[in-house]
């Protein structure tokens, strides 16, 4: 049979698992002979992202869990323990983007369109 590769999975997949990858790698070259408890949680963290998203390469839904977009982009903030998502957020970044939008602009305060007016052809009798 031969190794794994990455050859069948979606550019999301690899893009959050290398970038995972990477921000674990950095971390624990970063740091010290002592490292603080805040420092070993923040790597348990990205190593769990990593690992969320290397289970994800095989899988049908795709990387997101998103019915509407399965094979879409991960939101960047997703997981992020300095900037956390709103409530009811996921990790689709097409569904939040949209999320995001809607709550820029409430219904409140959308200006109201006038109706177009109609025009009534008038018969002649």
């Amino acid at each position: 049979m031969g190794p794994p590769t990455l050859r069948g999975m979606g550019y999301a997949n690899l893009r959050e698992l290398q970038t995972a990858l990477t921000t674990a790698s950095d971390l624990a070259s970063a740091m010290q002979s002592a490292p603080t408890r805040r420092d070993a949680d923040q790597l348990v963290d990205v190593l769990r992202q990593a690992l969320t998203a290397a289970s994800s390469l095989g899988a049908e839904t795709g990387p997101t869990g998103c019915a509407v977009h399965p094979h879409g982009a991960v939101d960047p903030l997703y997981g992020d323990p300095e900037d956390p998502l709103p409530p009811g957020y996921g990790k689709c970044l097409l569904c939040n983007d949209r999320r995001r939008r809607a709550d820029a602009h409430p219904p409140h305060a959308r200006p109201y369109a006038r109706p177009h007016p109609r025009w009534r052809r008038r018969l002649s009798a």
